[in-house]
Formats: structure tokens, sequence, C-alpha cells
């Protein structure tokens, strides 16, 4: 294939050049190296006719030639004699080459045979800079150039059109299918009286031989090859899945598994290669360890491609991104192949199990204790304070990186390790060979644990634990009911621990998942929003996917406001959590703060928890003063993230009883003023800052700073409280926990602390600033934008002369206020 190829003169060169000789003429062959053009230059250089050891500097003449760095025929002459050439991008003649090279594999050119590697000499001229481009699926190693990818593109663009298909790239661990190593699952398969039988017999398998990998440094003999079994579960409804979804779009499967893997699982999912082919790219390939990149597949135009995957980070979130909830069908595993992947410690990925005992089971493993120590391990209610701080220590550092609220390990990457490839990737390290020996090393141990550990087998056998433990509750509930004793004690049992119809399973494995329905109906809707905006297209443009998939998800869900509790992890930055970026993509404004706007609380089911912690401070709060907002569990959300619509919230309501939701009128007027102050503060700091255009603007900004420091730092997680009373002797007047919002919650950050902390009552203090005018001017306004007055209390609280260390609800409060509650961190609460 001949191409006109561009000449310039190389950086090399010393410019600016005269041409002084043109030594070629249009239409001419020349052989390669023939001179084309002779130039002069100048240069200085020392004056031989100087003396002393600092010569001087004179001006000389140089004449210097330019060969031709390819054979071909001479197209087009752009310079003339005595023209100047000013810099090395200059195209001063067009030659047409017999083959332009632009289809190289491993060196070769793969349209005339020819050796690029023999190509390079003297002359500097790189024939490999004319294929840069990876479009294959199975092979790196094959580039094009730019020129022959728009053709490609165009032509598969050109003919996807006519088809009236769009293009689809498909994830496969945990969206459209499920794996484990975990030997458990064939012996489960073996045995038709295992209560996980019916779940597990239609599981697919397969023995990969990998190559061992060698630690860094070693010098001994070749490791031999390891087989590895790995067991496959498929997304319910995949078949019918791709059968449709295959006459609306043509079908890529793009993974960070090994080629090898991606292989197999293709066999079970498209075993006779009908929806998928030959177009299957893997992480041999795909030119990143821990990031996926549509350019690899399609370089020059991605507007009639959509990605469906059940991470978002690894797209970087790109605008044709349909994330989909992770298929977590084996308890406890994960993704087997995200060792190579960003971690996601402690982040909301999906729905909570819907059996209790599940749920409970999945906590327990990460925090690795056995059922029957769960009530030893709940903190009673005669433990003092000291051994209660010492016990929250000691929980802090063992539970580091989780939820600061025991969030069910189905809403973790149970993969995430500290390992040395993390260190090197935060180091900067780059994706060197080294650091893929490292994560390869992580990855065989991960899998070499789970095939030695067994997971599966420890969750079964502790679920046979708790329903043993659970009968045994049962049948002397039934006595004491026999007895007369403690019924209404054993109803309020049976509703807690009862759980759902179907918490009497035994099987530890439910296959209830409907995800791939929902995106059925979802990608068949942006398959027809393409085609009918592409009839309405003007002057021969086509729709972008980029544009439509946006346009769609932003006003599924518009008009619903979210507040989370107990989900997102301590310290997380709300605009960097997945499911925030993933609920903003579909219209939802998310706030950290009770305000007016709150149409939904999310948080956690204390039924589904280990510890029965009760709800948290500001859920207590948001229902006292937003009636109207639904308290739902995150299931609810993640189903109107899958049909992209709001689905009814009654499934999902979070109940309890007036007792849990109790919290004391002052300690939501507290919390209100305290949120108002900030809000104040910062207002007028904006309006003090946006004032600054004089000497005295700015020494008056200056103050007010100083002043708004002072205010951030009042004395608010001190020893003495907003009353100058100290936190003992709160404690004894029997101070509702929701003012260790404002006295001792954490905060998002270190720097954010002393604000978070802050205190309303630091407005009645002596400072005579403007925060003090502007919160006098404005606490009342939030209390009216929620109509909300103190009521009446539903419990009677000791006095502190009434007071001491056995009454019950002064050990509950001391319990709440050393568990912490949701932090006040600076979110956006417009």
């Amino acid at each position: 294939m001949s191409g006109l190829t561009a000449i310039t003169l190389p950086q090399s060169i010393p410019f600016p050049v005269t041409i002084i000789s043109i030594l070629c003429r249009i239409g001419e062959t020349i052989p390669k190296h023939k001179t084309l053009f002779k130039y002069k230059y100048w240069c200085y250089q020392d004056d031989p006719n100087s003396d002393g050891a600092n010569p001087k500097k004179i001006r000389v003449e140089r004449i210097g030639s330019f060969e031709s760095p390819i054979e071909g025929k001479v197209e087009a002459i752009n310079i003339k004699l005595n023209s100047e050439v000013a810099h090395s991008g200059v195209e001063i003649c067009h030659i047409r080459e017999p083959c332009s090279h632009a289809v190289q594999y491993g060196g070769l050119c793969a349209l005339c045979g020819k050796s690029l590697e023999d190509e390079k000499d003297y002359s500097g001229y790189n024939y490999e800079d004319r294929a840069t481009i990876s479009m294959t699926h199975d092979n790196a190693d094959l580039k094009i150039s730019l020129d022959e990818a728009e053709k490609i593109e165009t032509n598969t663009t050109d003919r996807l059109v006519e088809e009236k298909k769009l293009i689809l790239v498909v994830d496969l661990d945990q969206t459209v299918i499920h794996a484990t190593v975990d030997p458990t699952v064939g012996e489960w398969q073996s045995d038709p009286s295992n209560p996980n039988y019916k779940a597990v017999k239609d599981v697919k398998s397969f023995c990969l031989e990998e190559e061992s990998i060698a630690p860094l440094g070693w010098e001994g003999p070749k490791l031999p090859a390891t087989k590895c079994w790995y067991y496959v579960k498929v997304r319910p409804g995949l078949e019918q899945f791709l059968e449709q979804i295959s006459k609306l779009y043509e079908m890529h499967i793009y993974t960070m598994a090994t080629r090898n893997y991606a292989l197999e699982i293709a066999k079970i999912i498209d075993p006779n290669g009908k929806y998928f082919g030959d177009r299957i790219l893997s992480r041999d390939e795909s030119g990143s360890l821990t990031h996926k990149n549509l350019k690899r597949l399609f370089p020059v135009d991605q507007s009639m491609v959509a990605i469906i995957d059940d991470r978002g980070d690894v797209w970087q979130w790109e605008n044709n991104l349909i994330k989909v909830v992770p298929y977590d069908f084996f308890v406890g595993i994960g993704d087997i192949n995200s060792s190579f992947l960003p971690k996601k410690n402690g982040q909301l990925t999906g729905p909570i199990k819907k059996r209790r005992s599940i749920a409970r089971l999945e906590v327990l493993e990460q925090q690795g204790q056995q059922p029957e120590s769960e009530q030893q391990e709940q903190p009673s209610e005669s433990e003092n304070r000291a051994e209660r701080k010492e016990k929250q220590s000691h929980d802090e550092q063992s539970t580091k990186g989780e939820d600061e609220e025991n969030d069910p390990p189905s809403t973790q990457d149970t993969t995430s390790r500290s390992s040395p490839v993390d260190k090197m990737v935060k180091m900067g390290g780059g994706e060197r060979s080294d650091l893929i020996v490292e994560q390869s090393i992580n990855r065989t141990m991960f899998l070499e644990q789970q095939q030695h550990e067994r997971p599966l087998a420890k969750l079964q056998h502790d679920l046979e634990k708790i329903h043993q433990q659970h009968d045994t509750s049962s049948h002397l509930n039934t006595q004491n009911s026999e007895n007369g004793e403690n019924e209404k004690q054993n109803e309020d049992e049976d509703v807690t621990e009862g759980g759902d119809d179907d918490d009497d399973d035994e099987n530890l494995l439910h296959d209830d998942d409907a995800e791939l329905y929902m995106l059925e109906k979802a990608l068949e809707r942006i398959h027809n929003a393409y085609y009918t905006d592409l009839k309405v297209a003007e002057n021969g443009q086509r729709p972008d996917l980029t544009e439509i998939i946006p346009n769609l998800k932003r006003t599924c869900l518009e008009g619903i406001t979210i507040l989370f509790s107990g989900i997102l992890p301590l310290g997380t930055n709300y605009n960097n959590a997945d499911i925030v970026i993933w609920c903003k993509q579909f219209g939802v404004k998310v706030v950290n703060e009770v305000v007016p706007e709150v149409t939904h609380i999310v948080a956690r089911d204390p039924s589904t928890s280990n510890y029965k912690t009760g709800f948290t401070f500001k859920v207590r709060v948001a229902r006292e003063i937003l009636p109207s907002a639904k308290l739902v569990n995150p299931d609810w959300l993640f189903m109107c993230l899958s049909s992209w619509k709001k689905v009814d919230e009654e499934d999902y309501l979070i109940q309890g009883s007036e007792e849990d939701w109790h919290v004391e009128g002052k300690d939501v007027k507290r919390y209100l003023e305290s949120l108002e102050s900030r809000r104040a503060a910062e207002r007028q700091s904006a309006k003090s800052q946006a004032d600054v255009n004089t000497q005295d603007d700015a020494y008056a900004l200056f103050d007010a700073y100083q002043e708004v420091d002072e205010f951030l730092a009042s004395d608010s997680d001190s020893d003495n409280g907003a009353d100058g009373v100290s936190d003992d002797e709160n404690d004894d007047q029997g101070m509702d926990p929701g003012a260790a919002v404002m006295l001792g919650d954490e905060a998002d950050d270190e720097d954010s602390s002393d604000r978070n902390h802050a205190s309303a009552s630091s407005i009645n203090s002596t400072h005579d600033s403007f925060i003090k005018d502007a919160y006098t001017s404005t606490k009342r306004s939030f209390d009216q934008a929620f109509d909300y007055a103190p009521k009446s209390p539903k419990r009677s609280k000791p006095s502190s002369s009434d007071t001491d260390d056995s009454d019950p609800n002064v050990e509950e409060l001391e319990k709440e206020l050393l568990d912490g509650f949701d932090d006040l961190s600076e979110g956006d609460l417009a």
C-alpha cells in the first residue's frame, strides 16, 4: 500500500538554514539516502588571529546537505532557492513510498514484510512512529497508523448504522459472572444432601495451569506451573440478556483478568462464539494494569460505544459508562481479579444480604469472630467508662479502614489488603515490570489463601451455629411463655431475631439477583434514543452516546435529596465516594447534614448489624424534624439506580420503636443552632473575602478570620461542655447523646475538625463579633425552615443528684457517647 509521506528536516540541524541548491525534481524516483537539498547556516568560532586566553568569536558560514530518509517518488517540493527554513516542523517535500508501513507487527511491516529494524540507520528516521495504535483485541504487538485507524472505524460505523446497532463493552467479574477458587463449591456440587446443592448445581468449573511467579531477585531454577480450579456462577438471566442485546449491540469483552481466564469464561457464557466472537480484550493486552480505556479499542471515535461494568473508578467514570450493581453470589469472596485494581476499602458497593443471618455472618467474618461469641463481644451495660474506652481504642486499631459503624463486608472489597503493591502505587512507582511481578504474587497468594481457608465452608458452619443458637433461644422463650414469664420480652426478641421468612433456610448461598433484566431495559432505552436522534440529525452528523447516556440518566431521580448516615467510612470525601458519584449521575442531590430539602435518609438497618447500636444521632434528628423524609436501607437506593427510576420505598423502610427514635429536644436545638451558625460564618466569611479591595478591607478580613478561628476552636470537645459544665457533669445530668455531635464528634478530616466540633453555644460567649451578629439575626430562620419546636420528653431523665453509675439510662448514654456519631463535616448543605 503506497503512501504519501511528508519530509521535514531533523531537529539536529542548526536552524535557521537557507536553501542554496535543490538536487531533486518532481516526478523523480529517488533511492534512500539520495541528497535532496543543500543549505547554509551560520555559527560562531574562535578567531584564529586572536591572542590571549579569551579569543574573539567570529561568525562563519557553513554548508550542509540533507539526504532522503526514505525511497519513493517525489510528488511535491515546497521550498525554493534562497528560502529560509526556521524550524523542523516545515514540510520541505512530499514523497510517495512504495509502502507506507501503516500496519506493523513485531518490528515487521505487515503489508510488505520489510524488517523495520533493518531500516534504522544514521538518518535517525523511525518507521515505528508511523504505527502507534493497537486496535486488535488479542495482540498488543499489532499496531496501525492513525489514518488506518480512522478508515477502520469509519467502515465499522457505517456497517453498524446499516445494521442499526451500537457497540457494548462488557466486563466479566461481578458484572456477568462471579467466580471463586474455594474447593468447597465442588464438594457441595457432588453432595445432593447439602443445603447449598440447589444453588451450586449449575456452577461451571475449569482448571487453568498458570505460570508460577518468582519473587524479585530470584536466581534459582524456574518454578513449576501451578494448577488452579475456578468455579463460576453465571448471573441470572445472562443467556436471555445476551440474546436480546446482541440484536441491538455488537459486544466486546474487556476484563482485567488474564487472557487464559477470559477465554475460559467466554467458553462458558458464549460457547459458540455467537455473541463475542474473538472480540476479547484482557489485562495481557490492555496496556494498563489499573485502569481501562476505550481508546485501546476505539482510538478515534467512541460515540457509538456503551460500557457495562461493576466498577466506575477503573473507567474514570466515563460518560458512556453504565455502572451495574456487583454480582455477589459467593458470600464474602468479592472479585478474585481485583488485586490489580484500585482498592475500595469500606465503600458501599452493593445491596446488603436480604437474609439477616447472612448479613450478620459477613460482619462476623470481617471481624474474625465466632457466632457463639456474639453476645460476649457486645458491650454490656455494666462496663465502666475506662473499660469501654480501652475496648473502643482496641477496636479502632483492629478495624482501621472500615466503616465507623461496622458495615457488612458485602459493602466492601473483600480482597482489599495492604501489600507492597499498594505502597508502590501510592509512591508513584508506575507500571514497571517489578510492579507486575509484585501484583501477580499478591494475586497468587490471595487465591492460595482462599483455597486453603475455604471461607464458604466456614461461613456455612457459622450459619448452622447461628440457627442452633436461635433454636435454643426459641425453645427457652417457649418455656418462659408457658410459665407466663417475659411474654412481652419474647415478642420483641421474635421480631428482632426472627427476621425474614427465609431466614430459617439452612443454605448459605441464594440466587435472587435481577440486575440483568433491568440493565436490558436501560440498554434498549439508550439504543432507541440514539437512533431516534439519528433520524433528525442534520449535516450528516451522528449522535454521541457520551452525551445521550448522561442526558438520559440525569433526569431519572431528579428531586431526590439523600442524607447518608453510617454508610460511608469515616473521613471519606463525599465528592470522591463512588456511591455519591453514581447518585449524582442520576440527578440525586447528596448532602451530609440534616437540611430541610432531605427527602430520603439512607442508613443501615440496626437489625442486620452485629452490634445493636441503634440509630445514629443524625438519623434520630432527621426523623424528629423531617417526619416526611423516608428512612430506607441501601437496597432501595441500589434498586433505583439499577432500574433508572424511583421505586416505592415500602419494602425498604427501616422500622424502630419509639425508644429507638428518642432524642432530646434540647440536643436537636443545639444541632440546628450549630449547623446554622457554621453556615452563617461561612456566608459572612465569603462576603468579607469578596470585599477585600483596600487595605482597610484587608485588615477587616484579617480580624474576621481571627474571630472565625476563635469561634471554630471554641471549647466544644474539651473538658468543659457548652454551658461550662464538664463532660462528667453532663453525663451525670443525663445529657442526650446528641450533644456528642456538637461536643466531640469526629470530623471528616483533621483540617476541619475544629470547625466540625464547634458548638452553637459558643455564640453565647463574650465575643463581640460579626459571627454573633450574623447568628443572632439568622438563627431563627433554620428552625422556621423546619417548623421545628422541641417536643415534650417521652421519658424522664434523672437529675444529677439521682444519677449513679448503675443507672441503665446513664450507662446507655455513656455507651453511645463512646461509640461516636456521624461527623459534622463541611458538606454541600445548600
